[in-house]
């Protein structure tokens, strides 16, 4: 690295601190949720509790959605959306597009169905704006709430995204600022720690895991302001100036191919065979399908398969919905591939870590929480640095309650879920768990003599709540392990046995930090 002066190191250290100290608890939260985000889908399954030895997509569907299209209204037949749910159900969303009277902006409007993949038989009927009713299209309330306290700290739209946006700005500077000040970068990333509980030491502890981990929180950063603000602020930016302010225009000419109109009437060709044959294609798993102009001449198949064995993208392949012929792999933006369009697709698997199974996801998890790590111990850093005065040791004591009761109040949101999914609605006690979780940790926070007392405190919550949520979720009806083995289903055993590990170490780790701090007392 460049050898700064110390005029320089002085003003990219005040830009690092404070950027850090202003930003920096939002920050964790977006960072900690993130890293639970990465296992949404094992969190979905281990909540939603639905016995799925395969997807619902890879048995024969066509019969089923055209009974369902025969009954629902002609006018919502414009666009058919079919995926799986997390256990034997397939949703069908029938829509077209109108105006949302709550937000004052086109929306989809229609019937969702939720069949059986086996029987075809209609489970559940929801008609509306689907998207307002998370109920009729999500089998899990706590997957949705820790997904959209990450990607929008459950801030209404487009607010949450904005700051999330600016976050990940906010997350890029202190990575540019920490590299700049990085004069030895090579050797900083193999610095053994001193011994001693000196400043010295927490700093080394600091800067080992800030150098190991700088280019996973760039990438971080930047795939995550990039999806917070393309839909807050580029696309409207980009339907304003070529669009004349017309978003669906936009959408169309980004993300549909061309298409001759044509309303004549025609049958949809075999919707089995036209998935055959994406596969015979593709080899990632179907994930989603959408039907558009269903019944019409210039209807359009869209398939979209998740990335193979080794890949990045997902694929999307487009077919003559009349006609079923193939017309080509679909970009993941424009009418024709290019390097943008690529670029575009590699932000949400690059961000989220869903490119490479489930060796992808755990080591973006591990990063994710080492990110954590660097995220307090700089603002523990900052904090001590100015110990003695009131404000910034006040401020030390929220970093501490915030840094144990973020994750305490998603276990109390865990627990809300679990509590409410048999009678009550999950997706009102969900969030409202969380806030109560919430409450707690700040009041016993508060009421800690001191912040030596607040990791013991702390610790042992952790462990009694993820050691009770797995006995929790077999009291409220859910899968036991037998039948999970039986039916072979992995996350629910595998998120059980983590959180009986997690409690039992924390409780563990509180009996020695007790242990110790009596032998000091002696």
């Amino acid at each position: 690295m460049s050898r700064l002066s110390q005029a320089q190191l002085r003003r990219l250290t005040a830009v690092h601190g404070w950027s850090g100290t202003i930003l920096g608890l939002l920050l964790y939260t977006v960072i900690a949720t993130g890293t639970v985000a990465v296992f949404s889908g094992e969190i979905g399954r281990w909540s939603a509790g639905g016995v799925r030895a395969a997807s619902p997509l890879d048995v024969p569907i066509d019969a089923r959605i055209r009974t369902a299209a025969a009954d629902v209204d002609a006018a919502y037949r414009d666009d058919i959306a079919i995926w799986a749910g997390e256990g034997r159900d397939i949703f069908a969303f029938f829509h077209t597009h109108a105006e949302n009277p709550k937000t004052g902006e086109p929306d989809d409007l229609g019937t969702i169905l939720r069949l059986d993949a086996a029987s075809g038989e209609v489970l559940e009927r929801n008609e509306g704006f689907i998207w307002d009713q998370p109920a009729a299209w999500e089998d899990s309330a706590l997957r949705r709430f820790l997904v959209d306290l990450h990607v929008q700290l459950y801030l209404p739209s487009p607010w949450g995204l904005i700051v999330t946006g600016i976050l990940g700005l906010a997350m890029m500077a202190a990575v540019i600022s920490g590299l700049l000040m990085h004069r030895h970068l090579l050797r900083d990333l193999f610095v053994a720690e001193r011994p001693g509980g000196r400043l010295v030491s927490a700093r080394d502890r600091h800067v080992l895991a800030a150098s190991w981990s700088l280019p996973f929180a760039f990438v971080l950063a930047f795939t995550g302001s990039f999806l917070s603000f393309a839909s807050t602020i580029g696309f409207p930016l980009l339907a304003s100036i070529a669009f004349g302010g017309d978003e669906e225009a936009m959408s169309a000419a980004l993300f549909e191919p061309p298409v001759a109109e044509d309303a004549a009437p025609a049958p949809l060709a075999d919707l089995d065979a036209i998935l055959a044959e994406s596969r015979s294609r593709t080899p990632g798993p179907v994930t989603f399908v959408e039907i558009a102009r269903f019944g019409r001449a210039d209807a359009r198949v869209h398939v979209w398969h998740d990335p193979a064995a080794g890949g990045v993208l997902y694929v999307t392949n487009l077919y003559d919905g009349a006609a079923g012929a193939f017309l080509g792999r679909q970009p993941q933006v424009g009418a024709a591939p290019s390097v943008g369009g690529a670029l575009y697709g590699l932000m949400y698997p690059l961000h989220f870590g869903h490119f490479a199974g489930v060796v992808s996801r755990i080591v973006w998890g591990a990063l994710g929480v080492a990110l954590c790590f660097v995220t307090l111990s700089g603002l523990h850093l900052w904090t001590r640095r100015r110990a003695g005065a009131a404000v910034w040791d006040g401020f030390a004591r929220a970093v501490d309650i915030f840094a144990w009761g973020l994750p305490l109040a998603m276990l109390a949101s865990a627990w809300g879920f679990l509590l409410a999914a048999p009678a009550a609605d999950p997706f009102l006690w969900t969030p409202w768990s969380f806030v109560a979780g919430a409450a707690a940790v700040i009041a016993v926070g508060v009421a800690a003599p001191d912040r030596g007392s607040l990791e013991a405190r702390y610790l042992r919550l952790l462990g009694i709540t993820c050691v009770g949520l797995p006995v929790l979720r077999l009291a409220a009806g859910g899968m036991s392990w037998a039948e999970a083995i039986l039916h072979r289903q992995p996350d629910v055993l595998t998120v059980d046995i983590l959180l009986l590990l997690a409690g039992i170490w924390f409780l563990r780790r509180r009996r020695l930090a007790g242990r110790l701090a009596l032998e000091a007392a002696e």
